[in-house]
């Protein structure tokens, strides 16, 4: 089964003309690409920036660990995305906006990685409501954690040579 998809992932890049060069994983049926990967790491770095904050050279082994976890972040948010509309509570670009418009000015203008951050927050809040409806209070986080290491079980997750998690 799991060559099938890999199979298959192989031919939709092929089939899209594409060989994989824009991608840098693929989770369950979504792809990341390297766009969203710069997007976020550049985020990162203007944070750092406007905390003072040094950032590592791109090209060092520190430049390597912010873009193996932001990675990280995408991929996760990429899970509940999917975990979400799978559980039938999505979220709407209404939403979005509706929780963009209360920010600070700083989410506003964050581009499309605050939006994407402000996506994966309501996710997140709409499944936690939906997983643990009826648990009791002091149930709540334990069953939230369960619920997340089953989510994170359920989806292959591939990486483009040169993107993979230092194991």
């Amino acid at each position: 089964m799991r060559r099938a998809a890999i199979a298959g992932l192989a031919a939709a890049a092929l089939a899209a003309g594409c060989g994989g060069s824009d991608s840098v994983a693929h989770v369950g049926s979504a792809t990341i690409g390297k766009t969203d990967l710069a997007d976020a790491v550049d985020h990162f770095q203007q944070e750092a920036e406007a905390e003072g904050r040094p950032f590592p050279d791109k090209g060092t082994s520190g430049y390597r660990t912010v873009e193996r976890q932001a990675l990280a972040l995408l991929v996760y948010r990429s899970e509940l995305l999917q975990s979400a509309k799978k559980l039938g509570v999505g979220v709407s670009e209404s939403e979005v906006e509706s929780r963009l418009t209360g920010a600070s000015a700083e989410a506003e203008e964050g581009g499309r990685f605050a939006r994407d951050t402000v996506r994966a927050q309501l996710a997140y809040e709409h499944i936690y409501t939906k997983v643990t409806g009826g648990v009791p209070p002091a149930k709540r986080g334990e069953t939230i954690t369960r619920w997340l290491a089953k989510m994170k079980s359920e989806y292959d997750v591939s990486y483009e040579a040169g993107f993979a998690p230092a194991s």
